[in-house]
């Protein structure tokens, strides 16, 4: 019976771990349940695995890095389209309209014409979004994954991205400035922000 209050202390731990990276308080509070929830029965299919490994996590932990993408905590489509809407206050529908979220990576599905025409004003709108997209589904967001949807849209500036992204104040970029792959992470203004934007789409 110990043991498995222990375990459960773990999993307990290691959810509000994962949760603490997201900024907003009231996110946190709605991401910490199905966190928990996958986490315990990630526990339970791996049955006594669960014993505290060599480097001192749970197996259930050990196995949920090494096997599952890190937004599995929303089992299908609906639930994240879910998780999403709620974040931006959007219907669930018009999320997908916005968003791609059939793969571990979700992406940015808005017509090309939809985006700014500017590469700066087309970056900073692909950043807001995408930044909401991921947040919302537990994701951290990186320069990387900025960079690589601004190159899909037709937006990269190579010599001024990094200084479109810091002079947002909508985000906080965080990381060595010479890292070439830093995290981004939404601001209180961002997140409205990127309402009012996923709305005026």
């Amino acid at each position: 019976m110990s043991e498995s209050r222990s375990i459960l202390k773990e999993i307990v731990a290691e959810t509000a771990e994962i949760v603490s990276e997201i900024e907003d308080e009231e996110m946190r509070r709605i991401a910490f349940g199905p966190v928990l929830e996958h986490l315990l029965s990630q526990n339970g299919a791996n049955g006594k695995q669960s014993a505290t490994a060599g480097n001192g996590r749970s197996g259930a932990a050990a196995s949920r890095a090494a096997d599952e993408p890190a937004d599995d905590s929303y089992a299908n489509d609906e639930q994240r389209a879910d998780s999403v809407a709620r974040f931006l206050q959007i219907d669930p529908a018009k999320a997908l309209d916005l968003f791609n979220l059939d793969g571990p990576e979700p992406e940015l599905q808005i017509p090309t014409t939809s985006v700014d025409g500017g590469k700066s004003a087309g970056t900073r709108m692909i950043t807001l979004l995408l930044c909401s997209l991921r947040t919302a589904l537990g994701l951290e967001t990186t320069t990387g994954h900025v960079r690589e949807a601004a190159e899909r849209y037709g937006r990269y500036d190579g010599p001024n991205f990094m200084k479109t992204l810091t002079a947002m104040p909508e985000i906080a970029v965080r990381g060595k400035p010479q890292s070439s792959n830093r995290v981004i992470r939404l601001r209180v203004i961002g997140e409205e922000a990127a309402r009012d934007l996923a709305a005026s789409l």
